[in-house]
């Protein structure tokens, strides 16, 4: 706690130093008082104690007294309010752990997306999130790491897979998915291991390296597991053989304008053609997804199914129009 009230007050505390002691020696040149006389006197102003046993006698002295009062109370009032604030957020965080300055609020979270860790790769899969309209919280260990996110304006929770509370107050059960960016192997599978051990049922979506870890990582727990060397390995031969068309590849995903979205079939459209539903939106359809199976640029004669999945392609928004558009069509 002392490092954060020196890192937040720091410079204020300087300069009350130098104004006491810059102070104490005019006073006591003008009014030709001791340097100890001069430093009580300073010390009584700035604190609005004042006694009254030692007073400006002079013109001078009084304004010397005018700018003190004016200069101090002012860094003196900051310095005590900044102080006050962080002890008394210290002391909420104490009775709301977690949910205090950093953006969360725990009541709202709703299909939400939980990222574990803070890394270049849950930076931009946050932004994504956003960017697509979902709530998306940042994990981090400590609350340092947590403050630091959140006045950057990311949503943050300190807190730690071991306690139980963490998974309460994120509402991980209730999330659309979770997301963990860790680089180590081992601590990425432990990390599986104690979010299954307490949620079911929401999708965990994780980082591997090496192909043969693939199986091992759906074994504790995964639902999806994203090769980065594969996917990056893949861009970069195609970079050279279809330059243009990996750049646009690339540029989708890095504006986060040009999108691809997955919208889950409702009771309205079973049975309905992809024909009917192509007609109904300016959206391309890439693929149908039923059960493990992908059907990629499906026939229009093909008639859809309660939890088929469609695969869209094209400007975020109006693909957003889109799907909202398919959940009222009758």
């Amino acid at each position: 706690m002392l490092r954060r009230i020196i890192e937040t007050v720091g410079i204020t505390i300087l300069l009350l130093f130098i104004l006491i002691v810059l102070g104490a020696i005019t006073f006591s040149l003008i009014e030709g008082r001791n340097l100890l006389d001069s430093l009580y006197y300073m010390i009584t102003v700035l604190t609005t104690v004042g006694f009254g046993d030692i007073t400006p006698q002079t013109e001078l002295g009084k304004i010397h007294f005018m700018i003190t009062i004016f200069l101090g109370l002012a860094l003196f009032g900051y310095f005590i309010s900044s102080v006050s604030s962080i002890l008394s957020e210290d002391r909420l965080a104490k009775l709301f752990p977690g949910l205090v300055g950093y953006g969360v609020e725990g009541e709202k979270l709703r299909d939400h997306v939980i990222i574990i860790g803070w890394n270049e790769f849950a930076s931009n899969a946050y932004q994504e999130a956003t960017l697509n309209g979902l709530e998306a919280v940042v994990l981090v260990p400590s609350e340092e790491q947590a403050k630091t996110l959140a006045r950057e304006g990311i949503t943050t929770y300190p807190g730690s897979l071991d306690d139980p509370k963490t998974y309460e107050e994120l509402k991980m059960e209730e999330a659309r998915g979770i997301i963990l960016t860790e680089p180590d192997p081992t601590r990425l599978i432990i990390d599986i291991l104690k979010i299954r051990k307490r949620v079911r049922n929401t999708p965990i979506t994780v980082l591997v390296y090496s192909s043969e870890l693939e199986d091992i990582l759906r074994q504790a727990g995964a639902n999806f597991v994203l090769n980065i060397a594969e996917v990056g390995g893949r861009l970069l031969a195609n970079s050279v053989i279809e330059p243009r068309a990996t750049h646009i590849e690339i540029d989708m995903l890095k504006r986060g304008g040009l999108d691809i979205m997955e919208y889950e079939v409702k009771d309205n459209l079973t049975g309905k053609t992809m024909g009917e539903v192509e007609e109904e939106i300016g959206s391309d359809v890439l693929a149908l997804v039923r059960g493990d199976e992908y059907i990629l640029k499906p026939d229009r004669n093909t008639r859809l199914k309660q939890g088929d999945r469609i695969i869209l392609m094209g400007y975020s928004d109006q693909m957003q129009r889109d799907m909202e558009r398919l959940d009222r069509k009758d």
